[in-house]
């Protein structure tokens, strides 16, 4: 059976660099909604621009694309999909999600020179309209569709590419999808720099870190870090000990299980954005900032 990968995530998660990659080492045929675009604009005989410009009162032009989306499912190649939707359309793929720190995201498009359609005066700037324009698709996304882009059940790994390079990416996605089997949970892979803390230190014990540090170390296996998601932001839940014994170790990605996100029920009644409200505080932050020695690019 041919590879079919979906690739989607955060605005500056690295999605079309991540594709480039897994061309290049892993030779996988890449599609994206401009490969699509192209391919529909010389079969109307017309230019990218006038296509672009055309399909602003032709909305049926996002029906082609929609559909040529769908025959990617037939496809015998083995592709890597570049795309907001394919996760939705293409039958039959392992659907990967990048995300990453929006302070980091929003210093990679400012650098990233992207042209005066994506202007942004500084890195201030570029977060408050990523945030912008992440709201917005999403709201177009589910008046469309019925979906929730950022709804993370939908998809089969969930990647953060705060701190590892491309290449690296790359590599873990084919790790990955090695081991997967379509009927398993999604699996978080989540930075260090992207978990944050919901108790106090002092229930802490350093004995304890340095055990998971060992196992760890040994390749022993090491239950994954429930978190639950709000707003888009990582929340330990259950497993400071094992986080902490990451962050040690200075490994860039920590194994996680989401509990709950947004809404959804954690425990005693609470939602999971009610169990993040509640026990998020930067004091707690602050104390697990300055107990494994690094800041957060961001605070929630």
């Amino acid at each position: 059976m041919s590879i079919r990968i979906t690739i989607t995530g955060d605005l500056g998660s690295g999605k079309s660099t991540v594709c480039r990659e897994l061309n290049k080492k892993f030779d996988l045929q890449i599609f994206s909604t401009g490969t699509i675009q192209r391919k529909i604009a010389v079969e109307m005989g017309m230019s990218t621009l006038d296509l672009n410009k055309y399909m602003e009162t032709h909305p049926e032009i996002d029906q082609l694309i929609d559909g040529e989306l769908v025959n990617l499912s037939n496809s015998a190649d083995n592709i890597a999909i570049d795309s907001r939707m394919a996760w939705h359309f293409v039958k039959n793929t392992y659907d990967v999600f990048l995300t990453t720190d929006e302070t980091l995201a929003a210093q990679r498009v400012v650098s990233d020179k992207r042209g005066p359609s994506e202007g942004y005066t500084d890195v201030q700037h570029a977060i408050e309209l990523l945030k912008a324009r992440k709201q917005s698709e999403n709201y177009r996304y589910n008046e469309k569709y019925g979906v929730n882009c950022y709804d993370f059940s939908n998809y089969d790994l969930i990647l953060d590419t705060t701190d590892i390079s491309p290449d690296c990416v790359a590599e873990v996605i084919m790790h990955q999808y090695s081991q997967w089997k379509p009927d398993d949970k999604p699996v978080f892979l989540i930075s260090p720099l992207c978990l944050y803390p919901t108790r106090s230190i002092t229930n802490t014990s350093p004995q304890t870190i340095d055990e998971y540090c060992s196992l760890i170390l040994n390749n022993k296996p090491v239950q994954p870090v429930e978190i639950i998601v709000s707003n888009g932001f990582f929340y330990i839940y259950d497993g400071h000990h094992r986080a902490s014994a990451f962050y040690r170790l200075k490994e860039t990605l920590v194994p996680c299980i989401m509990i709950a996100q947004n809404e959804e029920l954690v425990v005693n009644g609470l939602s999971a954005d009610e169990y993040a409200e509640g026990e998020f505080e930067l004091a707690k932050v602050h104390d697990w900032e300055d107990l494994n020695g690094f800041k957060f690019f961001t605070y929630p």
